[in-house]
């Protein structure tokens, strides 16, 4: 059997430390989430040309939407396999481990997607007839994607983040094309969905491509039932800032006038696509951030020493401190400027509501990142505590903001649930020490490993 360092090794430029390679893969895949977000941006705002804002209100609840369940099929087994190949390499267990995760993903993603299809059938997700057919293109996606997870987990585990960087590339350029084809033949919603489909398949195509060397397929066994016990703590911390990004606008959907509730979202999805920003740069370097410490926490002992675990939890506290917090800071000073840069002059009107939920997004992308970092190292228990207390948080805030200020109460949510998140995680912050906290030198500090 080969060793892990003949598995990840090849994928390290020479000369570079762990912290540098991890620096450099985290570049890779910054400038990739830039790459897609100008395109997903320009995606948004070209529809927000051919969609009246009824039509864009239904794609910002369907995209909503299909982020939770994406998030729910990306937020555990896909983690798990990027921990046992990062901390083991390819080896016979981790394959057997990684089959089991397909496995899993693949039912809670049927499950899923059975399950919208009969609520809103029923008539439990009060949507209304415009969502006819977009439901069960949710739910083809959804079934795509669960597999697409699992995969890119695998590569990222592998630290095969160009690869992973092409893939998310990739699928977006794939969307655009067919989305804003079927637009222009009238499809409406119903054809961005499609679109939405036909670009996770591309993915899932290429993500069994990029895996291939690892011969992930072989061997014996499919069932390992420790995967599942594994993967819950997992789910609970990496779905609990992510699902909080999107429970604001289906709130506001639901507990809006139901003649108001798809115009209302329509509003808010400006605000709030911007305000996410920040959150989507925590998610892809934390893409990197985890892999990189739960390989070095396996090898600690050996290479590195005991002490360097919280290098990661510094690192974090430096991007956020000098990259993200300034962005959300400039959406909260100019928010006007910044909407009329991509939207037409009616989604002006939104920016008390970009003000408010950016600032919950600078507060959110700080959690992602630490909850990443924690989750990697060992420290489960407080990441997931944040998850539970802040989801619940914001949850009952939608449910008494909502109704009385509307959008701007379903802002209000995103900061209220980022500051309960931030003071559940102090006591796992306090054990690595006060140097966790340190923001100076970012440059040298960082690059210098």
């Amino acid at each position: 059997m080969q060793s892990k360092s003949h598995i990840i090794q090849p994928v390290f430029s020479p000369g570079l430390s762990h912290m540098g390679k991890a620096r450099k893969h985290g570049v890779i895949l910054v400038i990739a989430y830039l790459m897609t977000s100008l395109m997903n941006y320009a995606f948004s705002v070209g529809l927000s040309w051919y969609l009246t804002p009824n039509q864009f209100g239904v794609l910002g609840v369907a995209q909503s939407i299909l982020l939770m369940v994406a998030l729910i099929v990306g937020s555990g087994f896909s983690w798990t396999a990027a921990k046992d190949l990062a901390s083991n390499g390819a080896d016979e267990l981790s394959r057997v481990r990684f089959r089991t995760a397909i496995l899993a993903n693949g039912l809670v993603g049927m499950i899923i997607a059975l399950g919208l299809w009969l609520t809103y059938q029923l008539g439990w997700m009060p949507l209304g007839a415009s969502y006819r057919l977009v439901i069960p293109m949710i739910g083809v996606t959804t079934l795509i994607l669960c597999i697409r997870a699992v995969l890119n987990g695998a590569a990222r585990g592998l630290l095969q983040f160009t690869a992973v960087a092409i893939n998310l590339v990739g699928e977006v350029i794939v969307k655009i094309a067919l989305g804003l084809s079927l637009v222009s033949l009238h499809m409406g919603v119903t054809g961005v969905m499609i679109a939405f489909a036909m670009g996770a398949l591309a993915s899932l195509l290429h993500s069994l491509w990029i895996t291939r060397p690892a011969k992930l397929w072989s061997g014996r066994g499919w069932i390992k039932k420790e995967v599942i016990t594994d993967t819950g703590p997992l789910f609970l911390a990496m779905l609990g800032p992510a699902l909080m990004l999107n429970l604001d606008i289906l709130g506001l959907k639901l507990l809006s006038p139901s003649e108001l509730g798809d115009t209302l979202a329509g509003y808010y999805q400006a605000a709030v696509i911007l305000a996410r920003g920040p959150v989507f740069v925590a998610q892809a370097l934390t893409l990197v951030m985890f892999s990189y410490a739960a390989n070095h926490n396996s090898n600690q002992a050996v290479d590195y020493g005991a002490n360097k675990q919280n290098e990661y939890l510094r690192t974090s506290f430096r991007v956020w401190f000098w990259l993200l917090l300034p962005a959300g800071l400039a959406l909260i000073l100019f928010p006007k400027i910044i909407l009329s840069m991509f939207f037409p002059p009616q989604y002006l009107s939104a920016a008390l509501t970009l003000q408010i939920g950016a600032a919950g997004g600078a507060l959110l992308a700080l959690v992602t990142l630490l909850n990443g970092v924690l989750q990697a190292i060992g420290e489960r228990r407080y990441s997931v505590l944040a998850a539970i207390t802040a989801t619940s948080a914001q949850v009952i805030a939608l449910i008494f903001l909502i109704p009385r200020w509307g959008a701007v109460g379903a802002a209000f949510s995103l900061p209220v649930a980022g500051v309960i998140a931030l003071v559940t995680l102090i006591p796992a912050l306090r054990r690595w020490g006060p140097r966790s906290l340190d923001l100076y030198h970012p440059i040298q500090q960082i690059s210098n490993r």
